[in-house]
């Protein structure tokens, strides 16, 4: 009894670890698509061919260079290009607590500025306000790392011997974010009559059809590219295809995930057969009388495998219940160490896929786990096996 419990306890915690990264999952999957679909009328303009990180990132070009004044003109002068808005990017020299360095400044249009860091979370204070002057967000990095005391929110920096107030500061982003930790955000403005500089990192741009954002982004690429006599002078990325292909990293990321889940049922599926291959050996005299009133052999070897069945499918079960409970648990413990931006937060969903496929593995795998020791039962001599003791 203790050994089929303890094998129906590790269908179950596998059957609950596929459950649970499959829910995770699909409700990452579903967030990231509700954040970016909602901006499926926007397009990214970078140089240099690196493309866009929907995430945040900092203001410095791929290889140095800016787009021009006549650029941006060239753009808004395009059929079905609703609004443009521009990021520009330089260095400055930033002074705090007694000590100077350089740091990467990024300015934009506050709107911008909302849509493109919107996903990031922000360790203290807000960002900034339309109308505010010598206001600044800055990363992780330089609130912490960069000069010898910490800048909390409130604080004030010298760039370029002006006066600058702390009005938020972004969280630790670490691998896939690390750019935004050496941040210096703030607005198109400041930016302009602090460098005196338009140097146009990227170009932000919204179209009035959705249908027509592949086009017109060929069309963007094609002109500015012609304006710097370079073939890959310009990317234009859509939120169509960075939805894709944010998409399709998680789908492949939840199917190495569930592979590795699924060793938890291989062990399970090795347990049931030991069990079942015990129980044999117990029921020997049981089978031996069996045969010798008239059972066959397919009599017999249904019996196991119907036994082994029903232990995965008690398994099964449980693992789904367990496995509601441990998404659950699973996105508390991620949202309390990240942010999807805004109210955004992840949500386990359990899909009737989901449900279907655990019990069908769950069966699959106490029939496969089964089929020896019931072939081994069935080959028995009923006059050894009733003489067994």
């Amino acid at each position: 009894m203790s050994r089929s419990l303890l094998t129906l306890l590790g269908i179950a915690i596998g059957i609950m670890a596929i459950i649970s990264l499959m829910a995770l999952g699909e409700g990452m999957q579903q967030a990231v698509t509700g954040e970016l679909s909602s901006l499926s009328d926007v397009i990214i303009v970078s140089t240099g061919g690196g493309g866009f990180s929907t995430f945040g990132g900092g203001g410095s070009t791929s290889n140095g260079e800016y787009f021009t004044q006549r650029d941006v003109a060239d753009i808004q002068r395009l059929q079905g290009v609703k609004e443009v808005s521009t990021q520009l990017a330089s260095s400055g020299l930033a002074e705090y607590n007694g000590k100077t360095t350089i740091v990467s400044l990024t300015g934009m249009d506050i709107s911008v500025m909302r849509l493109q860091y919107a996903s990031q979370n922000l360790e203290a204070g807000g960002f900034l306000n339309e109308g505010e002057q010598n206001e600044i967000m800055i990363g992780y990095g330089i609130a912490h790392n960069t000069f010898d005391a910490n800048i909390s929110v409130g604080g004030r920096i010298k760039i370029n011997g002006e006066k600058f107030f702390v009005s938020g500061i972004f969280g630790k982003q670490g691998m896939g974010g690390t750019s935004s930790d050496s941040l210096v955000l703030m607005s198109s403005r400041d930016f302009q009559k602090l460098t005196g500089q338009s140097n146009i990192s990227l170009i932000y741009l919204r179209v009035y059809n959705v249908n027509d954002a592949e086009s017109i982004a060929t069309s963007i690429q094609n002109t500015i590219n012609g304006n710097h006599g370079q073939k890959d002078f310009a990317t234009a990325t859509t939120m169509t295809s960075i939805l894709k292909t944010v998409q399709s990293i998680i789908g492949i990321l939840q199917l190495v995930l569930v592979a590795i889940a699924s060793i938890a049922l291989v062990v399970a599926s090795i347990g049931i057969m030991n069990t079942m291959l015990t129980s044999v050996m117990e029921r020997t005299r049981e089978i031996g009388i069996m045969k010798a009133i008239g059972a066959t052999n397919l009599d017999i070897m249904s019996i196991f495998i119907i036994e082994g069945m029903l232990v995965s499918s008690i398994g099964g079960i449980i693992g789904i219940i367990l496995g509601v409970f441990g998404s659950q648990g699973l996105t508390m413990i991620l949202n309390s160490y990240m942010s999807m931006g805004g109210s955004s937060r992840l949500t386990p969903i359990i899909t009737l896929t989901s449900v279907v496929l655990a019990v069908t593995v769950s069966i699959i795998v106490g029939v496969l786990s089964s089929l020896y020791p019931a072939w081994k039962a069935a080959r028995m001599s009923p006059i050894e096996a009733v003489r067994y003791e």
